[in-house]
């Protein structure tokens, strides 16, 4: 048992320089340059080991983008917020998101780039970008139940619109006011705002966003 143990956290270990290796070669070089022989290289492994673990590039991407959304809690943001009303819900998740845009930028600005040419990059990207929406979706649910949403528009269209606003490209185009994301989660909160009808309240004034 002590053995599996051992070759357990040698693998984990293993896996973690694989992943933090990949994440250093994507924000520091061309997608051209993101091969699993760079990667292996930057690691200090071999690309057998690298293949062991992610099998392929497309699997390699795969990996650093979950582990990128799951250190940023990206994939618990509702189970965070379900002890919160609605409307500070949404607060905190806009808040979290962009935050997360703007830690990850130099990683997902090229690959969000490649999505219109690389169709394993656009598939990856796709998808999350759909459990992003499930996401928002149950907000406004949650949102429509506590009589918080006063929308002036249809709720499939108020969901569009606020994918569209909470997206990294969006966070993306504020140029200079992406490099702060306190006051990008702002306006983007007003966005939101006027999107569901509903009073926003900044996390940045909020006790449990200074615990964050």
């Amino acid at each position: 048992m002590r053995q599996d143990g051992v070759r357990a956290a040698g693998a984990a270990a293993t896996r973690r320089a694989i992943i933090d290796a990949g994440r250093q070669v994507l924000a520091t070089g061309e997608w051209r340059g993101f091969t699993l022989d760079a990667v292996a290289a930057a690691a200090g492994v071999t690309r057998v080991t690298v293949y062991n673990q992610v099998h392929s590039k497309a699997g390699l991407l795969d990996a650093i983008l979950t582990d990128l959304t799951e250190r940023g809690g990206m994939d618990q943001l509702l189970t965070a917020s379900k002890h919160m009303q609605a409307t500070e819900a949404i607060a905190y998740v806009v808040d979290r998101t962009c935050r997360f845009w703007h830690a990850e930028r130099s990683v997902l600005r090229p690959l969000f780039g490649l999505s219109a040419v690389d169709k394993d990059v656009a598939a990856n990207l796709g998808q999350r970008e759909r459990w992003r929406t499930d996401q928002l979706d149950r907000l406004l649910d949650r949102l429509d139940q506590e009589g918080s949403l006063a929308a002036a528009l249809p709720k499939s269209q108020v969901l569009a619109g606020l994918v569209a606003v909470t997206a990294f490209a969006t966070y993306d185009a504020l140029g200079p006011l992406a490099d702060d994301p306190v006051p990008a989660a702002r306006l983007i909160g007003v966005l939101v705002t006027g999107l569901t009808g509903a009073k926003h309240r900044p996390m940045i004034n909020s006790a449990r966003a200074k615990r964050s």
